[in-house]
């Protein structure tokens, strides 16, 4: 696990390096992200969801990866509900806590600790957990409104969102049994291998500058949501189904996945506090990697 986690703090390393030494200049993360989301992430998804059997994967897969989400979304609903938060901080509460890292960070943790074989189960269960949140995340977040809340622009955000059509276009392609041409599966292959280190490279990139100087609490709840509450509920959820093995695995390396970065897109449609989400990527993606180790002692023993 230490060479693995080296590997991918070094080429996070290397993508903040190069932004502080001006080798990149300000800006270029909107560029390799434009490339990663609206090409080179699809590409990688439809490929491997499409290269991987569905028949095998059972009511269990499903289950265990979507019940914890929507536990989770849920709770953070009845904060709202309860007066625990309010609607700013628990619309933000319901996407930023379930939307985890999958593609960025957790593609290539899964093909380094799993190997590659694994990445087909981990398309499979990003993009289960992308459509859990791109729809009932996302409705449950629309009914949390007050006097002064925005209207919640759901079809706008579900229509840019790239990355789910790309896993609706696999699951699809995989459950109707289809081929995709060898000229296209070519294509695809090329531009879907320069996802795992890119994707790296430039969430290191992006990390360049972002500090953690205040809102502490809040920061601190939405990265125990994610990053301890999430994992412990996928555990509880695994074990009571008796759901344990490699595919199983691979799904809870994807569930404690820190904040996503696609958060960013979602904090500006909805009107979220982009500070506090920024802050929350930062410090949920620094306090993975010593929790790493955790979650992979966790993950031998329970499943």
């Amino acid at each position: 696990m230490t060479v693995i986690i080296a590997n991918l703090v070094l080429v996070l390393a290397a993508g903040w390096l190069f932004r502080r030494l001006g080798i990149i200049g300000e800006g270029a993360e909107h560029a390799f992200n434009q490339y990663l989301y609206y090409l080179a992430l699809p590409a990688l998804i439809v490929l491997k969801i499409a290269d991987t059997p569905l028949g095998g994967l059972g009511w269990r897969f499903f289950a265990a990866n979507t019940l914890p989400l929507a536990a989770l979304m849920a709770a953070c609903w009845a904060l709202w509900k309860a007066g625990k938060a309010d609607w700013r901080l628990a619309r933000l509460l319901i996407i930023v806590t379930a939307l985890g890292n999958t593609v960025y960070l957790g593609f290539p943790v899964v093909s380094m600790r799993l190997g590659a074989e694994a990445l087909g189960y981990a398309a499979i269960a990003s993009s289960v957990q992308n459509i859990v949140i791109f729809t009932f995340g996302f409705l449950l977040m629309s009914s949390v409104c007050e006097r002064d809340c925005p209207p919640a622009s759901f079809a706008r955000l579900l229509g840019r969102s790239v990355v789910l059509w790309a896993s609706v276009a696999g699951l699809l392609i995989a459950g109707l049994g289809l081929h995709i041409p060898a000229l296209a599966r070519r294509v695809l292959g090329d531009i879907g291998s320069t996802t795992l280190p890119l994707s790296l490279f430039t969430l290191g990139v992006g990390l360049y500058g972002k500090k953690i100087a205040h809102n502490l609490p809040r920061i601190a709840l939405v990265g125990a949501l994610k990053l301890l509450v999430l994992p412990a509920v996928f555990l509880l959820t695994a074990r009571a189904f008796g759901y344990t093995g490699l595919v199983p695995r691979v799904l809870f390396l994807e569930m404690v996945m820190p904040v996503a970065v696609m958060n960013y897109i979602v904090a500006r449609e909805f009107g979220f506090d982009e500070e506090l989400v920024g802050q929350s990527i930062l410090f949920s993606t620094l306090v993975f990697f010593p929790l790493l180790y955790l979650y992979d002692r966790a993950m031998t023993a329970f499943l």
